[in-house]
């Protein structure tokens, strides 16, 4: 009986050890100062953890990261195991892309932060040729940059996030493109920047996903994620928590999309598998 009593114990204690060695560790960047798209997509990834019945730890990196180049670095390297970014043809061959649009495509729906004396010009335009004459800004190695710039505006890049909100203030650029779910909840973070505004009158639209990014270290995160996402689309409880997020229900309450002159322009810059993605993953913005 005795032994039988303590090959029960090992075995209970064996079962333990590999529950406890099962249990996956996410490191992810820390919430940028404002920003309610960062604690969105990390409310995201619990969710999808959740519905993948894995035991999962969610970590912020202990640390300073910087630029979104140095992010891409990290996560190569394994020190990030996940990052939300927007797409192109370049992250996705460099890292795993989970290739559901986290905002159904919202992140290319533009609106732009601006400032006192160039707000009056943009009630005026109502092409893109029209804004060429504008200086927009943009993070350094953000994806953005290239689809800008494919469409013939004026972009500059900044490493530092914080700083492009105070080059935008005080005039040294005219415009910060920010998807339709970002700048409302950046400017009440920000009120020291009395100068900035987000500008009434423009939406600019062109096909932009955000994605969840992988590690390349950490595949069997990204498939459990991959199976969580499809789960959740399948027994609709991502549409659920979608709807019901406080960023994308604030968004569409300030962001008075039926006002707005609507440009387009083309997005060049996305690989062949995320044009394929099919409508149902995207946001019918006109819907709404």
């Amino acid at each position: 009986m005795k032994k039988l009593m303590v090959s029960l114990t090992a075995l209970a204690l064996s079962v333990f050890s590999a529950h406890a060695v099962s249990n996956t560790t996410i490191v992810h960047p820390e919430p940028r100062a404002g920003s309610a798209l960062d604690l969105y997509a990390i409310e995201l990834i619990e969710f999808l953890a959740e519905k993948s019945g894995e035991p999962v730890t969610l970590q912020a990196f202990d640390g300073q990261i910087g630029s979104q180049s140095r992010k891409v670095e990290m996560l190569k390297q394994g020190k990030l195991t996940i990052d939300w970014l927007g797409a192109d043809r370049t992250l996705e061959s460099e890292l795993i892309p989970i290739r559901y649009p986290v905002f159904r495509g919202l992140l290319g729906h533009r609106l732009f932060i601006t400032n006192q004396a160039t707000e009056p010009q943009l009630a005026q335009i109502s092409s893109a040729g029209d804004l060429q004459s504008l200086t927009m800004i943009q993070g350094q190695g953000w994806a953005d940059v290239k689809v800008l710039n494919s469409a013939g505006f004026r972009v500059r890049e900044i490493s530092s996030f914080e700083n492009i909100f105070k080059v935008v203030d005080t005039g040294r650029a005219d415009l910060f493109p920010r998807a339709l779910i970002e700048p409302f909840s950046e400017l009440a973070e920000r009120p020291q920047y009395g100068n900035l505004l987000v500008d009434p009158h423009l939406m600019l639209i062109y096909r932009f996903p955000m994605f969840l990014f992988v590690s390349p270290q950490h595949a069997d995160v990204a498939d459990m994620l991959n199976g969580a996402f499809e789960a959740a689309y399948q027994d609709g409880s991502f549409i659920e928590f979608f709807n019901n997020a406080p960023l994308v229900k604030e968004t569409f309450e300030k962001a008075n999309i039926g006002e707005r002159t609507v440009i387009r322009v083309d997005n060049p810059h996305l690989s062949n598998e995320t044009q394929a993605i099919p409508d149902t993953y995207w946001l019918d913005i006109e819907a709404q």
